[in-house]
C-alpha cells in the first residue's frame, strides 16, 4: 500500500535516537505498530467500505443510536437522504465513453508532475547500472594487473 511521508514519524525517530533508544527497540516497536496494528486497521477499514451488506448495517445501527438524541429524530431522514444520494454519486459507474472520440493529450498538472518523476527514477536506475559497471570493471582491471 501507498504511504504517505509521515514528518511526525520522522520527529519520533530523531526524538528516540536523542534520547538513546536502541536501534532495534526502535525498529521492533515501529514494525509492530505499522506491520501488524496499523495493516490490520487498514484493512478492516478498507473491507468495511467495500462491503455494502455491512454499510448498510452499519448504517442502521447508527440510525437506531442517534435516534435516541432529543432533537434529532426529525433530521434522520434528510440526513439518510443526503448520506444515500452521496454514496450513488460516488458508486455510480462511469459513463461509457465513445470509441469515436480519439484521445487528447493531457496536461494536468499531476501528468506533468508524474513524468517528472518517472525521469527521476529512470535516472536514478541509469546511475546505479552504470556505477555497478564502473565498479566491477574496476574491480576487472586490478585482477588483471
Amino acid at each position: 500500500m501507498f504511504q504517505i511521508p509521515n514528518p511526525l514519524f520522522d520527529l519520533a525517530g530523531i526524538m528516540c535516537g536523542q534520547f538513546g533508544i536502541p536501534f532495534w527497540k526502535f525498529f521492533l516497536a515501529t514494525l509492530i505498530g505499522k506491520a501488524i496494528i496499523k495493516t490490520h486497521i487498514q484493512t478492516v477499514f478498507i473491507i468495511s467500505v467495500c462491503n455494502n451488506q455491512l454499510l448498510d448495517w452499519i448504517e442502521n445501527e447508527l440510525i437506531w443510536i442517534l435516534s435516541f438524541i432529543p432533537g434529532f429524530d426529525s433530521y434522520l431522514p434528510t440526513l439518510t437522504a443526503k448520506l444515500h444520494s452521496i454514496k450513488e454519486k460516488y458508486l455510480a459507474a462511469p459513463p461509457p465513453v465513445p470509441s469515436n472520440i480519439k484521445d487528447k493529450w493531457d496536461f494536468s498538472f499531476a501528468s506533468i508532475w508524474n513524468t517528472i518523476v518517472w525521469l527521476m527514477l529512470m535516472n536514478f536506475f541509469v546511475k546505479i547500472v552504470n556505477a555497478t559497471a564502473q565498479r566491477y570493471l574496476k574491480k576487472q582491471q586490478d585482477k588483471s594487473l
